[in-house]
């Protein structure tokens, strides 16, 4: 084939092809040029917040397990100063594991009945035959918890009286459990009042009221709200003192809808 016959033949269609050719790669590298720049800043910029949000994830873990440990430790300092602040409840008054409560608390009310009261009789003492409970046993774990608690401060104050010479223990009674409030405030605690009269029959009430402060400042708290020494009675030859209480307990708070 003549190529110099061929081009005299088509040099304008190869001229325009070429041509066409050429454009197309010059508009090919303006177009693909800034593009390619776009893809690599977006792919840098998709990186760099993959990062940050990797780091901003690692952070927010980190901060969580920090409030779980200053909650943690704010309710170890709740239970520190509870145990410091109300009266200890000891060990054979709460409900042993295995046991139910109700079953505990029947048991225990009955046990120290007859415990006390004998006791108290050996050394011509009264003793209010109730101990301040009520006539229909609570049923509720959390009622259970605060008469058992009452009954507890109770037990000591009887035992302190009679050692201490007292001729009477009466009027015992648990009254029925309240929060403490100051102005729209409500105290977490749940309080049960309990209240007593001490009599001493040509007995010094000193002896008694030093042992109970004694057990105050040995921190076994009694949850005394009041004490009143009442004038002798000469003609009897006896001297009162009432006695108010009030034991606190700190319900969980599943256990504490429908309280006052």
């Amino acid at each position: 084939m003549n190529i110099d016959a061929f081009w005299q033949s088509n040099r304008k269609f190869i001229l325009g092809f070429v041509g066409g050719m050429i454009g197309f790669f010059i508009l090919l590298s303006l177009i693909a040029g800034p593009a390619s720049e776009r893809f690599d800043t977006s792919s840098r910029s998709i990186l760099r917040l993959k990062n940050s949000s990797s780091r901003s994830a690692q952070h927010s873990v980190t901060q969580v397990r920090d409030l779980e440990k200053k909650l943690e430790d704010l309710d170890n300092n709740i239970q520190t100063l509870t145990a410091a602040a109300l009266p200890p409840f000891r060990a054979r008054f709460q409900v042993p594991n295995g046991v139910a409560p109700a079953q505990h608390y029947l048991a225990l009310t009955g046990e120290l009945r007859d415990e006390l009261i004998g006791w108290a009789l050996r050394h011509n003492c009264t003793v209010d035959e109730s101990l301040g409970l009520p006539s229909v046993s609570p049923s509720q774990l959390l009622s259970i918890e605060q008469h058992l608690r009452a009954l507890d401060v109770i037990d000591r104050v009887v035992r302190l009286a009679i050692a201490s010479g007292a001729s009477e223990v009466d009027k015992i009674r648990i009254s029925q459990q309240k929060r403490m409030r100051s102005g729209r405030n409500v105290s977490p605690l749940l309080i049960t009042p309990v209240s007593l009269e001490v009599t001493f029959e040509r007995v010094s009430v000193t002896p008694f009221l030093r042992e109970v402060m004694r057990e105050q400042n040995q921190g076994n708290s009694m949850g005394i709200a009041s004490l009143e020494v009442l004038p002798p009675n000469q003609k009897k030859g006896e001297q009162r003192l009432l006695l108010d209480f009030e034991i606190g307990i700190m319900p969980q708070l599943e256990d504490q809808g429908g309280l006052e």
